[in-house]
This record gives structure tokens, C-alpha cells and sequence, in this order.
């Protein structure tokens, strides 16, 4: 990393200062060479988003033919290294950009192959949004179709700022059955209307428990939720996940659940969900092709 940007160290941990976007019009804002860019969202923590993030970019690279990046945006709590089972530090390019580390097709980046493992991260807003500035635009991902972006939870300034400088395409809300998490399901949606970011579509995480022995779902969190809460809120409904041992598993061991088992139902899942947020991308670029232009 040497060279590369000038570094600063707070509380111990090694951080990356990168160039202001002050100034900047939002077409030079758009990361050069990567069409779609994606963000996988929840209002609040512990609802599966980032095993979501993770089983729809490599459905999207292995299922769809697509070239996929994978953004860990999640700067206090980056768990994309363990679940896509990478380690080590980024290369550097020849034009001084941090090279993405691949596995399943798709290349990756995160602020957990840039401190060591179990070191807290206690930076403030504006370390934190330089971080996320370097680890998008200082990063060489090559021709990309879609970069999903890995999303930190909640609605506050983060999420707002990290929205407006990566000029996202679309956004998925990810959510559990119950009525604790659909409250912050519309808290999410309306974040991105004020930022004037389109909703791709809601998931529901944890939808059901499927008992191994006698094969009856179990619906633990409630029962149709998110889908009731898309359908009131005018947005599309993406499908159900369950609530299985194996994706927990497959996560930690760092093999997603849609590369360990493909022929599984919850793999299917996320390989519908991933056809739906390509075909979702498609119409919103006709629609906007179809827009007439305003010439002031």
C-alpha cells in the first residue's frame, strides 16, 4: 500500500485519506467502466443483509454471466472477507489503485483486508466516508455489469452520503417478518426517495424455519410481512428466504450457500432474486432512455 494515498492513524488503526468530492458534478462522480451499482439495505442490524449481499453477487456472477464487484461498505462490522473466505492485503496497480481480491467470480473489497482482524474500528463520520471514498474510486475493478454494495445498516448520514456520491442505480431492502423490522423497512425506503435512489425490490430474510424431521415451515417472525409492507408501499417483492442451518454455515465457512449447494431451494431463492434485479435494472434503463429530455 505504500505510495499509494497518505495514511493517518487513529486509535490504532491504519486508515486511508482520500481526494474531496467537493465541487464534483454527479456525472464525474460515477465509478468509470462499471454500469450498475446496487446497494443491499436494511433499517436495522441482524436481518441477513450482508448473506444477501453476498448469495446475490455470486447468483448474479455464476447464474446471470455477469462481471460482479462486491463492495463491503459495512465499515465498523466488515464480514465480506469471511464469507467470500479471502484474506490478505489489496495489490496495488500500476496506476495506483488497490486491486479487488476474487474468488467466485467476483471481485471484492472491504475494509477487513485493510486492518487486521480484530482490531476496532473507531473512526468518525468523515474517516469513515474518505475510507469509503478510496475503497470505491481507489480501487481498479475493471469492466463491471453490476457492483453491489454491501451496505452499512440504519438511515443515517452514512447511508445517505454513501448513496448520493456512488450514483446507485437501485436499491434492495432486505428485512425478517416482523412488524420491530418492517417499521425500518419503510424508514429505508423513504431514505432512498430523498435521494431520489428507485427501490429494486423487497426481501424477506428468515421468512420460515422448515423442521428437518417433519418438513412443516415454522414461521418464527411472523408470517408475510414484508410482502404486505411491499404490496402497501407500491414496490416489488423480490421473495422469501428461509431460515436454514446451512446458510449459516456455508456463510462462516466462507462458501456461499449458492456455490455449496446450487440445487438447494434457498439457492434457487437467490438465483430468482438475482434474475429479478437484472430484469428490474433493465426496465429502469429503458425507462430512462424513454425520458424526454429537459433542455433549460
Amino acid at each position: 500500500m505504500k505510495g499509494l494515498l497518505r495514511s493517518f492513524t487513529l486509535g490504532g488503526v491504519r486508515g486511508f485519506a482520500a481526494p474531496s468530492a467537493k465541487g464534483v458534478n454527479a456525472e464525474t462522480l460515477k465509478i468509470n467502466a462499471v454500469k450498475d451499482i446496487i446497494a443491499v439495505a436494511s433499517g436495522k442490524g441482524g436481518v441477513g443483509k450482508s448473506t444477501t449481499a453476498v448469495n446475490l453477487a455470486v447468483a448474479l456472477a455464476s447464474n446471470c454471466q455477469l462481471k460482479v464487484g462486491l463492495l463491503d461498505a459495512d465499515v465498523y462490522g466488515p464480514s465480506i472477507p469471511t464469507m467470500m473466505k479471502l484474506q490478505g492485503k489489496p495489490e496495488v496497480s500500476e496506476g495506483k489503485k488497490m486491486v479487488p481480491i476474487e474468488n467466485y467470480g467476483v471481485k471484492c473489497m472491504s475494509m477487513g483486508f485493510l486492518v487486521e482482524k480484530d482490531a476496532p474500528i473507531v473512526w468518525r463520520g468523515p474517516m469513515v466516508m474518505k475510507a469509503l471514498e478510496q475503497m470505491s474510486r481507489g480501487v481498479d475493478w475493471g469492466e463491471l455489469d453490476i457492483l453491489v454494495v454491501d451496505m452499512p445498516p440504519g438511515t443515517g448520514d452514512a447511508q445517505i452520503s454513501i448513496s448520493q456520491r456512488l450514483q446507485l442505480s437501485g436499491a434492495l431492502i432486505v428485512s425478517t417478518p416482523q412488524d420491530v423490522a418492517l417499521v425500518d423497512v419503510r424508514r429505508g425506503v423513504k431514505m432512498f426517495s430523498k435521494v431520489d435512489v428507485p427501490i429494486l425490490g423487497v426481501i424477506e430474510n428468515m421468512s420460515f424455519f422448515k423442521c428437518p424431521h417433519c418438513g412443516e415451515p415454522s414461521h418464527i417472525f411472523g408470517k408475510g410481512g414484508a410482502r404486505k409492507t411491499a404490496d402497501d408501499m407500491g414496490l416489488g417483492f423480490l421473495g422469501e428466504i428461509p431460515l436454514e442451518v446451512e446458510i449459516r454455515s456455508c456463510s462462516d465457512e466462507g462458501v456461499p450457500v449458492v456455490m455449496s449447494r446450487p440445487d438447494s431451494a434457498v439457492a434457487k431463492a437467490y438465483e430468482d432474486m438475482a434474475q429479478k434485479v437484472v430484469s428490474r435494472l433493465e426496465e429502469l434503463s429503458k425507462e430512462q432512455q424513454l425520458r424526454p429530455e429537459i433542455i433549460l
